[in-house]
């Protein structure tokens, strides 16, 4: 293209530069190009709001925005993920910021260009010129995977490939893509194959070391990501498929250890972030998964990604990690960090306008039944859980998502299997719009408990049928079996209360039973009862007052 030849005078542009210096500098610049029609912001905000009222052919972000705001990341991929640009629309992003985690963070959102300043007139003009040559000559592409007609913009790749010329690789890249959208791994392999013998270009490398991973060949993607390293000891890419493909054959160790270092080499991706999380839980190491957690809620709080599961995952993170440490002060330091970002939560802009349904107050108290769980604490730990569940069944007519991993875990640990299981069922039904996070969550306090759940259903059933042949003591020894691995179940202690009651009918009651009863009592009368337990306890009441006196 000749360069010479772009028509600037027929292109609407728009800056967003929050430092008015620079932002009038490049303006100069646009206009000594041919530009009649410059629109400037000086945020992402508001260039995103007048991205809602009209269309640009070129868009020019500064990367840094000003603290608390969005970025020239953010912008750059809420323009193309919420359809505010148009197919044809070239993005640039630009910064005084030329370290490797800046460029690759940017360059993971895809900007059509990236630009270091400081550059001059002729640099701006070679790099706008090439770019819009780029996307123009990708455009039946770009367009139809804007329209979500990814059948046409498969076709319009194989034609773009077929003529050949300067865009081939670029429409191969992008076909592979699309190929891996739709879990077709085959034909990107096929798209690929040529290139197996002499693959030169990274791009070529990557997308064949992922293509081996996805199709299940995580030795071959191993080899082609070392030979990526080797060439490019920075290539973060590379890292996160050693991660993935070191995960796939149960190296732990060698995986954490991989995403460890992409993280380092470029941080500012969620996906890769999601991805050290997952690694990170899949190898115990809940740490690394609250940093991890920590970074993705970062990263999308002022993006398209936006949404309060993140922030629900970032406080559960952090009692994972006291969950599963053996170091007390380790776990009451993420106790109280969790309380505190709790409470910090409430004051967050960035938290508060993410959804109007959610209230803090019943995560809050699920996260402190959660708390109070973790220390043992079971019937404080019911009363809390049974508080926040009463206000979720009266407030939301269903319920809400992002409530339920945290009080499946928690009634899990306490032995309320019958009333856990609706709730896991209604996860399973809308798998789909889960979070990595509460997948995980919930799975695993499944498998957690799935033994504990057996023999707890085991001796209660034992001791009914104990109970049934008169066998009082040998159904209250089951009975206190099923107690241990549902603490405080409320269905169990009526039972084993019943058998105390017939002991003592039979024969002088002892003090353990006494003591027992009274334990039982106290629990019973300090958690909350179903209707059919209420009545249950208290046709009981006159027999306990007997025993008890006696």
């Amino acid at each position: 293209m000749d360069f010479a030849s772009m028509n600037y005078a027929s292109l609407r542009v728009l800056i967003v530069e929050d430092q008015r210096p620079f932002l009038l500098m490049l303006k100069g610049l646009l206009t000594t190009l041919g530009c009649t029609d410059v629109v400037t912001k000086s945020s992402a905000e508001q260039a995103l709001s007048v991205c809602r009222r009209q269309k640009f052919d070129i868009v020019i972000s500064d990367l840094h925005l000003g603290t608390e705001r969005k970025t020239g990341y953010d912008l750059a991929e809420e323009l193309r993920v919420s359809r505010m640009a148009r197919p044809g629309t070239v993005v640039s992003l630009i910064s005084a910021d030329s370290a490797r985690p800046v460029v690759l963070g940017s360059l993971d959102r895809r900007p059509d260009d990236y630009l270091v300043k400081p550059f001059s007139q002729a640099q701006l003009k070679t790099r706008l010129a090439r770019a819009w040559q780029k996307r123009q000559a990708l455009l039946p592409v770009y367009k139809a995977i804007h329209d979500h007609d990814y059948a046409q913009a498969i076709v319009a790749c194989q034609e773009i490939i077929r003529i050949g010329g300067n865009y081939r690789h670029s429409a191969e890249q992008l076909l592979v893509e699309l190929y891996w959208q739709h879990d077709d791994y085959s034909q990107a392999l096929e798209v690929l194959r040529p290139y197996e013998q002499d693959a030169t270009a990274q791009w070529i490398q990557i997308a064949l070391a992922r293509t081996y991973l996805k199709l299940g060949k995580a030795e071959q993607a191993i080899a082609m990501a070392e030979t990526i390293l080797v060439r490019n000891r920075f290539s973060a890419d590379a890292y996160d498929i050693m991660a993935q493909s070191r995960q796939a054959i149960n190296e732990g160790e060698a995986a954490v250890a991989a995403i460890i270092q992409a993280i380092k080499i470029s941080p500012y991706s969620i996906a890769r972030q999601v991805s050290a999380c997952e690694i990170a839980r899949q190898n115990n190491d809940y740490e690394l998964a609250n940093q991890a957690c920590l970074a993705i809620w970062d990263l999308s709080r002022r993006t398209v990604h936006q949404h309060i599961s993140h922030w629900c995952g970032y406080i559960r993170s952090m009692l994972d990690v006291a969950e599963y440490t053996e170091d007390k002060r380790v776990k009451n330091r993420y106790q109280q960090d969790a309380l505190l970002q709790l409470q910090r939560g409430r004051f967050d802009d960035s938290v508060n306008r993410l959804d109007e349904d959610f209230s803090f107050e019943t995560f809050e108290q699920i996260m402190l039944a959660r708390i109070a769980a973790l220390d043992g604490k079971y019937v404080d730990a019911k009363r809390d859980l049974h508080q926040a569940q009463s206000k979720i069944n009266t407030t939301y007519d269903n319920y809400p998502l992002y409530y339920a991993a945290d009080s499946v875990k928690v009634m899990l640990e306490l032995g309320e299997y019958e009333e856990a299981q609706p709730l896991i069922k209604l996860m399973h039904r809308h798998v789909d719009e889960l979070d990595a996070n509460s997948r995980y969550s919930t799975e695993t306090a499944s498998r957690k408990a799935a033994d504990n759940k057996k023999a707890y259903l085991e001796h209660n059933r034992d001791g009914i049928a104990h109970y049934q042949k008169e066998d009082y003591e040998q159904a209250r020894t089951s009975f206190l079996m099923a107690q241990q691995y549902a603490p405080v179940n409320t269905g169990v202690a009526l039972n084993l209360l019943q058998c105390l009651l017939k002991l003592a009918d039979k024969k002088k009651p002892l003090a353990s039973h006494t003591a027992e009863c009274r334990r039982l009592c106290n629990m019973l009368d300090d958690i909350p009862l179903k209707p059919q337990h209420q009545e249950k306890y208290a046709s009981l009441y006159d027999d306990i007052v007997l025993l008890l006196r006696r």
